[in-house]
């Protein structure tokens, strides 16, 4: 039987992480980012979505959201080293802000937007992966 979809499956269609082109693209700043914190990348842009739509904002009107190490750790399948290592990464190549609540509050996390400026940047430029 064909598992082709129909247009009118479309909108009830699976649900897709979506990962930006310039992650691909070999002339990008981002393309040597390890392939675990470009996924990352797309569940945490996921979950940014849902804060739009719930309207979680700081004092700044800057929209944020709430991943947990733990929560990470189960998406991702990795261990607790592993997830900080990704938001290390995700850090370093501008794509993450977190910020401390405290008070055995989550960390908030911002997404950042991936700067297309840098697609065509020369790829022996000071990128995160080369100041190590």
């Amino acid at each position: 039987m064909s598992q082709r979809i129909n247009l009118n499956q479309v909108e009830s269609s699976e649900r897709f992480y979506r990962i930006p082109k310039l992650f691909t693209d070999e002339n990008s700043y981002y393309f040597s980012m390890k392939l675990e914190s470009k996924f990352a990348y797309a569940l945490l842009k996921d979950r940014f979505e849902l804060s739009v739509k719930n309207k979680w904002v700081d004092e700044e009107n800057n929209v944020f959201l709430i991943f947990t190490v733990k929560e990470l750790e189960k998406v991702l399948g990795c261990g607790k080293n592993k997830v900080i290592q990704i938001k290390k990464e995700l850090t370093e190549y501008g794509l993450l802000e977190e910020e401390r609540q405290g008070l055995n509050r989550p960390n908030r996390l911002y997404v950042l937007n991936v700067d297309a400026t840098r697609k065509f940047e020369n790829q022996t430029t000071n990128k995160p992966s080369d100041t190590k």
